[in-house]
């Protein structure tokens, strides 16, 4: 009697040797979650990220447009002449069209959306932020070089505005009273 075996083909495995070959293959659902849940506190951090640099970038655009508003009022104080003996204040004037000297705009203030122009009308430079303007002038300065001219000769101009974010943008000035004169 000859017994034979049977010859099991080169491909088959038994199933049990199958079914713990599947399983180291293959994720198991706590692998799963455990990168989820990596995953989920990377895109949180991500997420916190993008939104301190958008907060900073609002900032700034707002530090930004206050420096602007502040140097475009600045300029059209300096434009302006200086006569120490006119009284500080807009003497009753109504528009700030009508200020012919720097002396007018002490206490001058508005607040806007927008750059109140000097002809009339605005410029929309703030989008819908609103900004607060003020100029303080002080008659009475004297620069560290000039010893010789009077006080009054001098003042200094201060526009400062204030922007939505709270902060406060100030410019200083000096002005003086003085002719230019050819020889």
């Amino acid at each position: 009697m000859s017994r034979e075996f049977p010859i099991a083909p080169i491909n088959s495995t038994p199933w049990r040797f199958s079914a713990r070959r599947r399983r180291r293959s293959a994720f198991t659902l706590l692998e799963g979650l455990t990168a989820s849940v990596i995953l989920a506190i990377l895109v949180l951090g991500v997420f916190g990220s993008l939104c301190a640099a958008y907060q900073e970038s609002a900032s700034v655009r707002a530090n930004a447009t206050g420096i602007l508003l502040a140097r475009q009022l600045a300029d059209e104080i300096l434009s302006k002449p200086f006569n120490p003996t006119n009284t500080l204040g807009s003497g009753g004037l109504a528009s700030r069209s009508l200020f012919t000297n720097v002396s007018n705009y002490n206490s001058y203030s508005d607040s806007s959306k927008s750059i109140p122009l000097l002809a009339g009308g605005s410029l929309n430079v703030t989008g819908s932020d609103v900004y607060n303007r003020s100029v303080a002038v002080v008659v009475g300065v004297t620069p560290s070089i000039d010893a010789v001219s009077p006080t009054t000769d001098f003042a200094i101009v201060t526009v400062s505005v204030t922007c939505p974010n709270g902060q406060i943008v100030s410019i200083p000035e000096l002005v003086a009273n003085y002719s230019l004169q050819s020889n």
